[in-house]
């Protein structure tokens, strides 16, 4: 391993580097080689700096394309009735999203099953996909629903949000019952449907969404790139 102070003084150098904005916002990095060049260090030394950067939220990794300057962080209330769409356009953010599958499965954790009323073998929708900012995919989410209580509801999500549709085609106004908060990182499946790296640091939220008589009736687990989200609840 590199000397603690030789790795200090690369971080050092990207940091300056960095601030001095040649990259913007978003835009990618020169390649490693290029990086070794233009700061005179050492690849080994250059990937323990790239990585305390990462740690520290500056920079973030694309699966095969590189590394990138990180976005502004985007401040998320998980529990608020105001979806990512509007939370993102009122922060001056771009969003966009889209679904990778939209399918009814008969398995999923025990857990999904029981909070969701639905027995071993029966069907439930699941759905998954990825909602992303500036052109930069941020998070990755499984969504599981009973299919006896929404009936069609993947046929009619279309490109709406699930509030919409809980809203217009089934008439229910859905809150937030429970919250779940994780450090973790990105697994084959989150990663994949991001196009990030393996193993990239990242923020689990679990979250169940209940009806008019507290009745649990879609349960979201979401995977945000770390350096890409702030969470915050009023209380």
């Amino acid at each position: 391993m590199e000397n603690t102070s030789t790795v200090e003084l690369a971080k050092h150098r990207l940091n300056e580097w960095l601030s001095q904005g040649v990259v913007a916002p978003g835009s990618k990095l020169p390649s490693e080689r290029e990086l070794e060049e233009l700061l005179g260090i050492k690849r080994m030394t250059l990937r323990q700096a790239l990585l305390f950067l990462e740690g520290e939220s500056k920079i973030f990794r694309k699966d095969r394309r590189g590394w990138f300057v990180a976005l502004p962080r985007f401040n998320y209330s998980p529990n608020s009735s105001t979806s990512f769409k509007q939370a993102a356009m009122e922060q001056g953010r771009l969003p966009s999203w889209g679904y990778l599958a939209k399918e009814c499965v008969r398995t999923a954790p025990p857990e999904i099953l029981s909070l969701l009323e639905v027995e071993e073998g029966a069907e439930l929708y699941k759905i998954c996909g990825w909602g992303a900012l500036d052109s930069h995919k941020v998070f990755y989410h499984e969504t599981y629903i009973n299919t006896q209580v929404a009936p069609g509801f993947i046929d009619e999500l279309g490109e709406r949000s699930f509030a919409e549709v809980w809203a217009t085609t089934f008439a229910k106004k859905t809150h937030t019952r429970h919250l779940e908060f994780k450090p973790t990182r990105l697994s084959g499946g989150a990663s994949q449907g991001m196009g990030g790296t393996v193993g990239t640091p990242s923020i689990r939220v679990k979250k169940y969404r209940a009806d008019e008589q507290n009745r649990i009736v879609q349960i979201d687990i979401e995977h945000w790139r770390f350096e890409a989200v702030e969470f915050f609840i009023d209380l």
